[in-house]
């Protein structure tokens, strides 16, 4: 199994911008709580919290596909300095606005800027691999290497953010977070040889949005984001709902270490089905097991049925962005893999949005028909996704870039 990890690491440059890249986007599961706890510590208050928490969220999402687009035209070297310096001092003024006291609604801007200029770190280390994997079948094992990095880093930045903020101040969960950041982007681009090459053309930036799919691979990405999201809050609610509210965050994790063995497990062979074939059997996978959650009758057995869902994520999720390598031009990539990742945040907000209210007046578990309804959405997702590729499908099965006006 660790000789299939060991050739994709082969590639001269892959551990040092692999292990900048996770430095750099830790914080992406730090900040959002780190706001929490700060804001709420400050008022004893969580309603403006988690608002401030959904501002920067949401301009995250919008921001992505918007600088990834002046990666894909400038190059990653030229973005990740300025982008990251106006990203830093937009969190030093929101943490000192906090910490001042200031008015809600002054915190509300810094948070939108620091939000909307953390670059989509997952997207630039992906389109590297990409780069410096181009035609080798261990690119599949790198996607699965960062799907597995992701669950590690939604496992450790929780507890990180809680832990700076309660053990020691609320202002260090939002300082740890801009310094991981600016070490994070000083490591990446010091790592010039695996830079993606800027395609320069004379013809108009392409937008990989207009590529054959790509509306429908966002679309399924929304479903994967709700199903995850409804799915945590709804097993928070559930183990609160049957007395044991702090098993809540097992059961988090049970997720995550489904999602990261499975993730790490796809990664370690190579696969001779197509990535179209093999997107549509993880989409009609996923489209299952979150039924299981129906079964939950209490907190143990929510914590096995919470493992064998995660199963199926981190798969799921490698395929997609294999699709996306295939389907956009490559003077495109960052974009195209970044507007994915707009899909699974959006569809993040959504899901924890809807499935709170439902929890509070229903119970949980009619709280988890929205889970299993995304799946549903991303199963169907999947065999349209398959069909509206088919017909440009290649000699090997794959889908050829194909941009349709």
């Amino acid at each position: 199994m660790f000789d299939t990890y060991r050739a994709a690491f082969t590639a001269p440059g892959s551990v040092a911008f692999s292990a900048a890249g996770l430095v750099m986007r830790l914080p992406a599961a730090v900040y959002p709580l780190a706001l929490v706890l700060l804001v709420s510590a400050q008022s004893g208050h969580y309603s403006f919290a988690g608002v401030l928490a959904g501002v920067y969220v949401v301009a995250n999402g919008i921001g992505n596909p918007v600088l990834a687009r002046f990666v894909d035209r400038l190059g990653q070297g030229r973005m990740l300095v300025p982008a990251s310096a106006v990203h830093l001092a937009a969190v030093v003024v929101l943490g000192a606005l906090a910490q001042a006291g200031a008015p809600d609604w002054t915190l509300v801007t810094p948070a939108a800027v620091a939000g909307f200029t953390y670059l989509p770190v997952g997207s630039l280390v992906r389109a590297r691999w990409s780069y410096v994997l181009a035609g080798r079948p261990e690119l599949s094992t790198a996607y699965s290497l960062e799907s597995a990095f992701d669950e590690l880093i939604f496992t450790l930045g929780p507890l990180i953010a809680t832990v700076c903020a309660t053990l020691v101040h609320p202002l260090l969960g939002l300082g740890v977070g801009a310094g991981l950041t600016g070490i994070g982007a000083v490591l990446l681009r010091a790592e010039r040889d695996t830079e993606p090459p800027v395609h320069h053309s004379t013809e108009k930036h392409p937008s990989p949005m207009r590529s054959r799919g790509m509306a429908l691979l966002c679309l399924a990405a929304f479903g994967m984001g709700a199903m995850f999201s409804s799915a945590e809050v709804t097993m928070v609610a559930f183990a609160d709902q049957h007395g044991h509210k702090a098993l809540g965050g097992v059961a988090l994790a049970a997720l995550a270490c489904g999602s990261a063995i499975s993730g790490f497990s796809y990664g370690a062979r190579h696969w001779a089905a197509p990535v179209l074939d093999r997107f549509r059997m993880q989409a009609l996978v996923f489209a299952v097991l979150p039924a299981l959650f129906l079964a939950a009758s209490n907190v143990p057995v929510l914590l096995v049925c919470a493992l064998v869902v995660g199963l199926t994520i981190a798969p799921t999720l490698i395929t997609a962005f294999g699709l996306i390598e295939r389907v956009v031009p490559p003077s495109a990539l960052t974009e195209g893999l970044s507007w994915l990742v707009t899909g699974l945040s959006v569809g993040w907000g959504a899901g924890s949005s809807l499935v709170g209210g439902i929890a509070d007046a229903h119970g949980a578990r009619w709280a988890f028909l929205v889970p299993v309804a995304a799946g549903l959405f991303v199963g169907a997702l999947g065999l349209l996704v398959h069909q509206r590729l088919s017909v440009t499908a290649g000699a090997d099965g794959a889908p050829e870039p194909a941009v349709v006006g």
